[in-house]
């Protein structure tokens, strides 16, 4: 009668301890769940770990995939102090090596009764720490067939080793850890991003201060200008710049690419813009000069195209020169003209490109638009690409001059809420 009652204690004892795992398990994965900082959620895994499994001490050691080693990454021990340090700042594992480098390896979970015993057993982190090893368990620490590390926990308490239960839970918190490690890697992704965001909006900001105000240039005239990028900074660049006979330098340019390269390739562009255009030249010579100042910015891995023109709004001369660009539009009330006869190869591929200009007069009523390719690969979500026509048809059905306002705002219509695949920059010229 005695011995049945304790098997039935034994029996209600190991019922406790089964469910008291169980308990700390639950609130293992409530932590996961609440614990907003993961430099604080690991710490606390696997000291639940190293007591749920009732082991003396417990680590975890991450995977470090450029060098191929594992590396401490935490460690707790009941019976020593400064174990951590130790080990972070004296042991890594390379793969394979020690029982926590063969877990990895194969990414199966091992119980050891007998550390001594085993041959894959690593006696230089117990060297250096003075903590004599008896037994452990080791699970690996992995997230979608991706390695992260390994956990273990040393040294059963109360026994002379581990059972396959205790094992079990082990892999159970190895999953939470895993879990952790993730979420703090996309912490870290997101705190980029952020920074990242923060950068591109300065760097917006800051790109906005090249463009010019649009002026009025007088004698019935009017000069317009914008530009939309496709995403923060973009590679189109517009400019008017007055010069001492009373004529204006107009240039419109598009770098290839979009975003942070090609925002760079156009400030430089804008620089040297600035600094040749008050000698006066022609547009071509002026897209020659660009040129030449720009093969050695590109180092022939991006180009621009460029549209320059000089315009003289008291008799409506103007000179055009091209680079590659779309041909500028001369519009009239219901009429459009492509002007084709302009020819010059992009700029930033051959140092010694030569440009020539062309001349014609602009007349009352007539209006020059330049454009870059956002304007007619402008997509919508259900009704394909704008294109030329989408130009065409927006002239022949709208008065002016100007058009260009008002073709930029029927082109975000027709995108109707699509995200551009390119900047949008549109320029108009014209006499009332």
């Amino acid at each position: 009668m005695a011995r049945q009652n304790r098997r039935r204690q034994d029996r209600r004892k190991q019922e406790q301890d089964r469910a008291g795992r169980l308990k700390k398990l639950i609130k293992a994965s409530g932590v996961l769940a609440n614990v907003e900082s993961v430099d604080e959620l690991l710490p606390i895994l696997l000291q639940m770990a190293q007591e749920v499994t009732q082991a003396t001490a417990s680590s975890i050691l991450l995977y470090d995939p450029k060098r191929d080693v594992l590396k401490f990454s935490l460690a707790m021990n009941e019976a020593r102090d400064g174990v951590q340090e130790i080990l972070k700042s004296q042991v890594e594992l390379k793969m394979g090596q020690g029982i926590a480098g063969w877990v990895a390896e194969n990414r199966e979970p091992v119980l050891v009764g007998d550390a001594e015993c085993d041959s894959r057993f690593f006696r230089p982190a117990d060297k250096a720490t003075g903590f004599k090893t008896k037994s452990l368990l080791c699970a690996p620490i992995v997230h979608s067939e991706e390695l992260l590390g390994v956990v273990q926990v040393l040294n059963a308490k109360n026994r002379s080793c581990f059972t396959p239960e205790d094992l079990e839970l082990l892999e159970s918190f190895a999953h939470l850890a895993s879990v952790a490690i993730v979420r703090r890697k996309l912490l870290e992704i997101r705190v980029r991003e952020q920074s990242m965001l923060s950068q591109l909006n300065a760097a917006s900001r800051i790109q906005t201060h090249f463009l010019p105000k649009n002026p009025d240039p007088g004698h019935g005239c009017g000069i317009w200008g914008h530009t939309t990028p496709a995403v923060y900074v973009g590679g189109d660049l517009y400019d008017f710049i007055p010069l001492p006979d009373g004529s204006w330098v107009i240039c419109v340019a598009d770098v290839s690419g979009k975003g942070l390269p090609a925002a760079l390739v156009m400030v430089a562009m804008w620089a040297k813009l600035q600094s040749l255009t008050p000698a006066g030249m022609d547009p071509g010579v002026l897209l020659g000069a660009l040129n030449r100042d720009l093969v050695g910015v590109m180092a022939g891995e991006i180009f621009a195209t460029a549209v320059m023109a000089r315009y003289w709004p008291d008799s409506g001369r103007t000179e055009i020169a091209l680079a590659g660009h779309l041909s500028p539009l001369l519009l009239r009330p219901g009429e459009i003209r492509v002007i084709e006869d302009l020819k010059g190869i992009p700029l930033g591929i051959e140092p010694s490109s030569t440009y020539e200009h062309r001349v014609l007069g602009l007349k009352k009523g007539e209006s020059l638009l330049f454009i870059t390719d956002g304007v007619t690969e402008a997509r919508s979500k259900t009704r394909g690409f704008f294109e030329m026509r989408g130009v065409v048809d927006f002239v022949r059905t709208h008065p002016g001059p100007p058009w260009g306002k008002g073709l930029l705002e029927k082109i975000d219509r027709f995108r109707d809420g699509a995200q551009a695949n390119d900047d949008t920059t549109l320029v108009e010229v014209w006499r009332s």
